[in-house]
Formats: C-alpha cells, structure tokens, sequence
C-alpha cells in the first residue's frame, strides 16, 4: 500500500516497512510540506545506532517496543519524550530491536564523520522518498 499525503486516516499494519540503511525501516505515516510536520514509525536491529544529528525544529517520539538510549538518557517502551529544538544527538543506540513513532515538527540536520552537516530530512524529503516505488532487491 502506498502512502497517501492527505488520508486522515492510516492503517499502519498496512503499509511495508521501507529501508532506510544498515539495520533501519521506516512506515511514513504523515508529511505535510505546508507545516513542516512529519510522523514516522521506525524500526531499528538490535546494535544499530541513528546518524548523529540536531533537531532545528522540536520533536517528540513514543516507544512502542525496546529501548533508546541517547543524550537525553534511555527511553523504553511505554516511555514518551520530546526533542527541544536545538537539540542534538552525537549517537542515539538501540541495544535491542526498538520501534517507536516519530513526530517533528520541521527538519532535522545528519551530520557526516567529520561533523559537517551532509544534509537535510524534512516533511518535503519524507514525501518524495515515500512517493518513489520500493526497489525490489
């Protein structure tokens, strides 16, 4: 099933998880370019870790199963948390597989090794991602 940018309503089961690198998925659930709001359900192995980034708009997230442990300390399932704007994230680990939902409210910036930013994740970029069919392998 592919992601409909103006259903008000997802049935989640439904749609596929997508790759999104070594040991990450990801179910778009909602990409507004207008807002600049983005929800995502993630999906993340057990031993993975999240690209070191900043927040340049607040954030929040859910944990429905397993556990985070980043700069805010360690969320588990049943934890909720929110992400001020500014915040960032050298590493974010994921000691078990870990689901959880994903709201920002505008982008995030990924840093590179060198601590350079190598780009820009918003709304805009979660649609046109979503928007493209899967690669089959």
């Amino acid at each position: 099933m592919a992601f409909q940018p103006d259903e008000l309503i997802v049935d989640v089961d439904k749609l596929s998880w997508r790759p999104m690198g070594e040991g990450a998925w990801a179910k778009l659930l909602r990409a507004c370019p207008e807002t600049g709001t983005w929800t995502v359900m993630l999906k993340q192995a057990a031993g993975t870790a999240a690209p070191p980034h900043k927040h340049l708009a607040p954030a929040d997230f859910y944990v429905l199963k397993g556990r985070i442990e980043y700069r805010g300390g360690v969320a588990e399932a049943g934890y909720f948390a929110r992400e001020p704007l500014g915040a960032e994230h050298p590493g974010t680990f994921f000691p078990e597989e870990t689901v959880y939902l994903f709201t920002s409210y505008g982008p995030l910036a990924m840093y590179g090794p060198d601590g350079n930013i190598v780009g820009i994740t918003d709304a805009e970029v979660w649609q046109k991602m979503f928007s493209r069919p899967e690669q089959k392998a």
